[in-house]
């Protein structure tokens, strides 16, 4: 699945290439706007920057999924688009991806997306709650995972927590007084109630929704 970069500034077009070829994905073709593009094959990715964030902009996605469809897309925005902005273009692309987030967190989503989900935006709110991002199935539905919504325990979400800092299953289970069995486990079920397919999605997904820093439950 090659990824076809596009973006007004040829200085960030060739960053993302470095980016995604730094990390072994194979690259396609590398323009100036989505009309640029030629016809793709059906599942093919294309990483979309743009600083707009008006009605030119969502009818240029709306042109996009006209005629191209079948390819995914990953939309790359600007720091002067607002979240509510933002969660009204997820309907266009399989992720939304706000420009101040890092290197990693876009090639997390490359990942995520390439395994079949989305990255949804929820609808707007009030601070910083409405910039939150949920891994969901793309054919399956839609789960919300935000608002404390996603049913996990404490300690489940201190392994999820754990996950966004690189942690393996034995490190976790050596830190929490528990056998690394035992970890798997809720590490499974953790991916059932949040949608996510692997420990790539569960990281992300735990970089957005999760408190930034987790109680200490070994004693629980």
């Amino acid at each position: 699945m090659p990824v076809h970069i596009v973006g007004e500034s040829r200085l960030l077009r060739d960053m993302f290439l470095a980016i995604c070829e730094a990390h072994d994905y194979e690259t396609g073709h590398c323009c100036g706007s989505l009309a640029d593009l030629p016809p793709l094959p059906a599942k093919d990715l294309v990483l979309f920057y743009s600083h707009g964030a008006g009605e030119a902009l969502e009818a240029e996605l709306r042109a996009f999924r006209a005629h191209k469809g079948g390819a995914y897309l990953i939309l790359i925005t600007g720091d002067q688009c607002p979240s509510a902005v933002q969660a009204e273009l997820s309907q266009y692309a399989e992720a939304v991806i706000p420009e101040r987030k890092s290197a990693d967190a876009l090639i997390a989503a490359l990942q995520v997306v390439q395994d079949g989900y989305r990255i949804v935006l929820p609808g707007a709110a009030a601070g910083e709650a409405a910039a939150r991002m949920t891994v969901q199935p793309r054919r399956n539905g839609y789960r919300n995972g935000s608002d404390n919504g996603h049913g996990l325990s404490d300690r489940e979400q201190l392994i999820l927590a754990k996950l966004t800092e690189g942690a393996t299953n034995k490190s976790i289970a050596n830190e929490l007084g528990i056998c690394e069995a035992t970890v798997k486990v809720h590490l499974r079920t953790c991916f059932r109630k949040i949608g996510a397919k692997n420990r790539t999605q569960a990281a992300l997904w735990a970089s957005e929704q999760l408190p930034p820093q987790a109680p200490d439950l070994r004693r629980h």
